[in-house]
């Protein structure tokens, strides 16, 4: 659903508002956004073992993406406040030197398939000589992906001497699946055929996460006056945020938060869509210490008089299978999104990931982080003093203004106003 779609005011509409427009937007039914509907306990049942409930994570929109030439409004479930105003806030600024340009790799994902190795039997030496009859099993048994475009790309044999294992890689195209249940199937079958033909024991045959040659690239570039023009921006703003980012690049501890920031809105996105948090956020810090060293993601630069920015991470995103196929909060994420398939959601999440972390680096080496982070605990002190509705940014407002953020500041304001409330001692 592009950006302007969305009513002009929909960030200051109340919940229940936003939540009608996009059910009016996207076309769903209206349960498809509904609190808790009396499915959920089943549809929990057959997403996990022994389930008991679900654990509510809120859902909102970042509005205002232009990633090549194309208007979005990305959903993100998140519990961080800030996080979901910092990325519009950042798409805003990128739109003015023309957005977000992204690339994404062929969608490859890779089984690694481990045998003992013995002194009694070269099995190195007879899988380089059966390769052939080995890569058959492996087309065979990708042979669903290769009817659709996808399928078997390449088979590596691993002859490190100094371990005691044997390593065979197999890369697939798996199209819009993650692939694991087809990696996983086909690792197995040719994990079988070397064992009936060597009698060599593997050790295991699995999927890998590290999803290194699935990958999805963003970059823009904004000139130093269009910097200049944003909210505590000056000359030196361009230069301070490159100094952010080379910091990150020499110091893991610093890096580890500037990857976060990051995966602020990378996680997000992969949550509200229903893929494979765990997975994603494994895969993008391997990469991230791909030289040895945990470095920073990103890659700031001033040239020219503009600061280009661009973040390359592996991204392992589906939008067929898993919960993206069924769960009705995913689902209406991605109609949100117009239904992408998962190179168009890998590279929408690298743009997401870049504008979350150019966010943080303005706030960083500008006004500073904590001006914002407290203005959004402000709300949350109001709701736990016992503020509802419009009496939270009411509350919230005030505490601001008094710079006053304890729980006890939030009770008084809120017995000081005239705005409906619940009392404390009553949540």
């Amino acid at each position: 659903m592009a950006e302007g779609s969305l009513p002009r005011k929909f960030r200051s509409m109340p919940p229940i508002t936003r939540r009608e427009a996009l059910v009016e937007l996207c076309g769903h039914k209206p349960d498809i956004l509904q609190d808790n509907p009396l499915d959920y306990l089943d549809l929990a049942d057959v997403m996990i073992e022994q389930a008991v409930g679900i654990m509510g994570v809120p859902l909102g929109i970042a509005t205002g993406f232009l990633i090549d030439g194309r208007e979005y409004a990305v959903p993100m479930a998140t519990e961080e406040p800030s996080v979901i105003a910092a990325a519009s806030y950042a798409a805003g600024i990128i739109r003015l030197g023309g957005g977000f340009e992204t690339s994404a790799t062929e969608p490859l994902m890779t089984c690694q398939i481990f045998f003992h190795r013995t002194a009694s039997f070269d099995l190195s030496a007879w899988t380089a000589d059966h390769l052939p009859a080995v890569q058959e099993q492996a087309r065979t048994a990708l042979a669903s992906l290769e009817s659709r475009g996808g399928g078997f790309r390449d088979i590596r044999i691993s002859t490190d001497g100094t371990v005691p294992w044997l390593r065979i890689e197999i890369d697939a195209n798996v199209g819009d699946a993650m692939g694991a249940n087809r990696l996983n199937t086909t690792g197995e079958a040719v994990a079988a055929f070397v064992e009936q033909h060597t009698g060599i024991r593997r050790i295991m045959a699995v999927l890998t996460n590290a999803s290194e040659k699935k990958r999805a690239r963003a970059a823009f570039s904004l000139s130093v006056e269009q910097l200049s023009r944003v909210r505590g921006g000056g000359p030196d703003t361009a230069v301070r945020i490159v100094l952010a980012d080379q910091i990150a690049h020499a110091d893991p501890g610093r890096a580890v938060t500037h990857n976060k920031g990051i995966m602020n809105g990378v996680s997000a996105l992969a949550l509200a869509s229903g893929n494979d948090t765990r997975a994603v956020e494994a895969a993008v810090h391997s990469w991230a210490a791909r030289s040895g060293s945990y470095k920073a993601l990103t890659d700031y630069t001033v040239d020219n008089g503009c600061l280009n920015a661009c973040l390359e991470i592996p991204t392992a995103f589906a939008t067929a299978g898993g919960a993206t196929a069924f769960h009705p909060t995913a689902r209406a994420s991605m109609a949100i999104l117009e239904n992408p398939g998962a190179t168009e959601l890998s590279r929408i999440a690298a743009a997401l990931g870049l504008a979350q972390n150019f966010a943080a680096l303005l706030a960083l080496t500008g006004e500073g982080i904590q001006k914002g982070h407290m203005e959004k605990h402000a709300r949350k002190t109001a709701y736990i003093a016992g503020a509802r509705g419009p009496a939270i940014q009411a509350v919230a407002a005030e505490m601001a203004r008094r710079k006053a953020y304890s729980l006890a500041d939030a009770a008084g304001i809120l017995n000081e106003t005239d705005t409906p409330g619940t009392a404390a001692g009553e949540i």
